[in-house]
């Protein structure tokens, strides 16, 4: 009724093997002390100094033709400058999750297996951005707003290369893990 959805373990423990994932996995989008504590942490000790270990989602984020990829959804850390992550971004290693990139809806803003960092903490629609989010079908990397006077709430998704169709899903259907706040390629 408020427009918001918390994944609870039960429905984790029922969709988890449908989706290809684990329920930790899963859970680890919320915002929960369940949730966190059945994560792996990373300690200061395997994380060269000044880095931080931020951790790796090893789903690749659709940007058309995108999906799932088999074994386990957590790989493993990828590091970064701690000043950039605390100064820059502003945020802690904890906000952040990295993901690759897959298709070519995003072109040329993101190109196919770029690697983006999402921080989970931006997951309100109210302004557009890109975000990576699970949109009912699968995890995608799209453009996200909006869809103003809709009732029920609504969401449009949009591409940046024009080849590809703008769609609209239920707010409700949607799981936002974060917006996109920097991304690699490679050369």
């Amino acid at each position: 009724m408020r427009g918001t959805t918390r994944l609870s373990p039960e429905w984790a423990e029922l969709l988890a093997p449908h989706l290809k994932v684990t329920p930790q996995w899963l859970l680890m989008m919320e915002d929960s002390r369940a949730a966190s504590a059945d994560l792996p942490e990373v300690t200061r000790i395997d994380t060269p100094e000044g880095y931080v270990a931020v951790p790796f989602i090893s789903v690749r984020a659709g940007m058309g033709g995108g999906g799932f990829v088999e074994g386990d959804c957590l790989g493993g850390p990828k590091y970064f400058e701690e000043s950039f992550v605390r100064n820059e971004l502003r945020a802690k290693p904890s906000d952040l999750r990295v993901i690759e990139v897959e298709g070519q809806s995003m072109e040329p803003v993101l190109q196919n297996g770029d690697v983006v960092l999402i921080d989970r903490r931006r997951n309100n629609v109210i302004e557009p951005g890109i975000f990576v989010l699970f949109d009912g079908d699968g995890i995608v990397c799209k453009w996200v707003e909006r869809v103003h006077g809709s009732d029920p709430a609504m969401f449009r998704i949009k591409s940046e290369n024009e080849r590809f169709s703008t769609y609209a899903v239920l707010a409700e259907d949607v799981q936002i893990l974060g917006r996109v706040v920097w991304f690699a390629r490679r050369l």
